[in-house]
């Protein structure tokens, strides 16, 4: 399936694309909110722009893709591979990120509020200045992390403490 068959079937009324190979494709400002792309392949797609606001990529490979900016507002991402994938400015409020890999991706000035990052591998991520308020990081990886300027207000640290220097 090409960007353009996607879009008319997305237009048409379809909402399942889950499995569908989107290698590379450029989706930037795409509408494709409550979109199933479950166990799709987007890596290295260009979705930045996207508005995917409870689009389903439960298991789905984003790895390298560009997200900036874009809207994954309550998206579920469980299990999903986004390892070295460009989130800058993104908005993840109350996004499902259960179990993703985010290794080496870039989260700087992302909204994550409410988000749930248990058990998510966010080694060597770069989440300088991201809102993570109310977000639950309980067991996740932040090895080597940059969290300089990051947002915490009722935040659970992967250790299971709670943060809140910046309610």
């Amino acid at each position: 399936m090409n960007t353009d068959e996607l879009k008319l079937r997305y237009l048409a009324g379809e909402r399942d694309f889950h499995e569908v190979n989107l290698s590379g494709a450029n989706l930037h400002k795409a509408y494709l909110a409550q979109a199933n792309f479950s166990r799709a392949n987007l890596h290295n797609a260009n979705l930045s722009q996207a508005n995917l606001t409870g689009a389903n990529f439960y298991k789905a490979n984003l790895t390298k893709a560009d997200l900036h900016q874009t809207i994954l507002n309550e998206a579920i991402l469980n299990g999903a591979d986004l390892h070295g994938a460009n989130l800058h400015r993104a908005n993840m409020i109350k996004a499902d990120l259960y179990e993703a890999n985010l290794k080496g991706a870039i989260l700087k000035h992302t909204f994550l509020n409410g988000a749930n990052l248990r058990r998510t591998k966010l080694d060597r991520a770069h989440l300088s200045w991201a809102n993570l308020r109310k977000a639950d990081l309980n067991l996740a990886h932040i090895r080597g992390s940059d969290l300089n300027g990051a947002k915490f207000c009722d935040t659970i640290m992967p250790d299971g403490s709670i943060r809140n220097e910046d309610c």
